[in-house]
């Protein structure tokens, strides 16, 4: 499954380079005005960056742990990365709502959770340094389980900035009148 993920990331990361390898072209079609459009480009393709790179970390790490016949991670630790996988497809099935019914109004409820989710990861990196001075043997499973942790987070900070990117871009008066037509 790990190999499978890796490559499934490399394929992600490869569209992301695309839309990258395509900047130029992007930007130099632009009618003037659609300028403020390369910005937000622009940020976007540099959120989308910081993500895939964070998945391709946490898929290497893991795979390189696992391929290296470590020590499994504790029940502890896998039982905490559950509870944070658990958010984060809540998290990702909102989002993909909110982006299927073009409701910007509902990102806005999604980024005011962002507090709570790094709460949430922070919380597991503080028991996780309190099982590290007081009782973890493995210095493996842990400096895996950190990392993960940590990479967890940047892909969590990249996920609400990009999220927030587009709830500011949001040009409310035709998202009014948008939302006016669907009621109809």
């Amino acid at each position: 499954l790990l190999r499978k993920n890796k490559k499934q990331i490399v394929k992600l990361s490869d569209e992301v380079d695309e839309l990258s390898d395509n900047l130029f072209y992007f930007i130099k079609n632009l009618d003037e005005s659609s300028l403020s459009a390369s910005n937000f480009y622009l940020n976007i393709l540099g959120y989308l960056k910081d993500m895939t790179q964070s998945l391709k970390y946490i898929s290497k790490v893991s795979h390189k742990h696992v391929n290296n016949n470590h020590k499994k991670l504790t029940t502890t630790q896998t039982n905490e990365l559950r509870i944070i996988d658990d958010s984060f497809e809540i998290l990702f099935n909102n989002i993909i709502k909110a982006f299927k019914k073009a409701s910007f109004k509902e990102i806005g409820v999604i980024l005011k959770k962002k507090t709570d989710l790094i709460n949430l990861v922070s919380d597991k990196i503080n028991k996780q340094i309190d099982r590290t001075r007081a009782d973890e043997s493995s210095p493996k499973n842990t400096t895996l389980y950190f990392s993960l942790l940590i990479e967890t987070k940047d892909l969590l900070n990249a996920t609400m900035s990009m999220l927030d990117e587009y709830y500011i871009s949001y040009d409310k008066s035709v998202g009014t009148s948008k939302v006016n037509v669907k009621d109809k």
